[in-house]
């Protein structure tokens, strides 16, 4: 059976564990929402750009399959 101490000691270490993995993801996060937010405006623009392109009677829209 495990001491007290073992036990404490484990607790400890599963805590640092899961606290440096914790801030990882959090690092990872921050980091995948800056370059979401990056894509923003280049997307704004396409979607403008194709929307003034479609009204030209010789651009035919072409539809993408998911």
């Amino acid at each position: 059976m495990a001491t007290p101490q073992e036990i404490y000691d484990e607790t400890k270490t599963r805590l640092d564990l899961n606290i440096a993995k914790l801030q990882v993801l959090q690092r990872e996060i921050q980091e995948k929402q800056a370059e979401a937010q990056k894509l923003t405006q280049p997307i704004i623009e396409d979607q403008g750009a194709l929307k003034q392109l479609e009204k030209l009677s010789d651009v035919v829209p072409t539809v993408e399959s998911k």
